[in-house]
C-alpha cells in the first residue's frame, strides 16, 4: 500500500483497527493496562505504514467520545501516534521478541510519555511524581503488551498479508433479494 490517498478499502479496513482497539480495550477494562491496542497498533503498522497513524489517532478521538474532557486526551493524541512511528523502521522485520521488545517498551514507558504535560503544569517534580506513582501500572501494561505481542502479532500479521496479498479481491453482498435470486425464487 502506498503512502499516498487513502482507498476505500483501507479506509474501511483502517476503521476496523479503530474499533477493535476501542472494544478491545474496553472488554478487558476491568484488568488495569492490559488491552490489545499496542498490538493492534504494531499490526497496523506492518501492514499499513504510516497510515496506521489513522487508527491511532481515531482510537485517541474515540477514547475521547467515550470519557470526556480531561489532560489525559493531549496524551493520547501522542503517546498511541508515538508507538507508530516507533515501528516503522521495523516493518519488515520478522523477529517475534524485536515487536514484544517495543510492545513491552511502550507499556514501561507509557507512564513516562503521558508525565510531559505535567512539566508545564506543575514542573520537573509534578512530572516526575506522577509517573513514579504509576510505574506500577506500566509494569502490568509493559508485561501485557510483551505477552500479548510475543503470542498473537505473528499469526495475526500472517493472516493479514495473506488477505492483503490476495490477487482476486471480491466481497459478496448477501442480501435477501439476492439470496431469493441464488435460489431460483422471484
Amino acid at each position: 500500500m502506498s503512502a499516498g490517498k487513502l482507498t476505500i478499502r483501507e479506509v474501511a479496513e483502517l476503521s476496523l483497527f479503530c474499533a477493535l482497539m476501542v472494544a478491545g480495550k474496553e472488554c478487558l477494562r476491568v484488568i488495569p493496562n492490559v488491552h490489545p491496542v499496542t498490538l493492534l497498533l504494531l499490526l497496523a503498522t506492518i501492514i499499513y505504514g504510516v497510515k496506521a497513524l489513522y487508527p491511532a489517532f481515531g482510537f485517541a478521538l474515540l477514547e475521547i467520545a467515550l470519557y470526556g474532557a480531561g489532560i489525559w486526551n493531549l496524551m493520547y493524541l501522542y503517546v498511541w501516534p508515538i508507538a507508530v512511528l516507533i515501528a516503522l523502521p521495523f516493518r519488515s522485520s520478522r523477529s517475534r521478541a524485536l515487536w514484544a521488545a517495543i510492545a513491552g517498551a511502550h507499556g514501561l514507558f507509557f507512564g513516562a510519555m503521558c508525565a510531559v504535560p505535567y512539566l508545564f503544569i506543575g514542573g520537573w517534580q509534578m512530572a516526575l511524581s506522577w509517573w513514579i506513582s504509576g510505574i506500577p501500572y506500566d509494569v502490568i501494561h509493559c508485561v501485557s503488551n510483551t505477552v500479548l505481542t510475543f503470542a498473537l502479532l505473528p499469526p495475526l500479521r500472517d493472516l493479514l498479508e495473506r488477505r492483503h496479498n490476495m490477487k482476486n479481491d471480491c466481497c459478496l453482498l448477501y442480501t435477501s433479494d439476492a439470496a431469493d435470486e441464488l435460489d431460483g425464487v422471484d
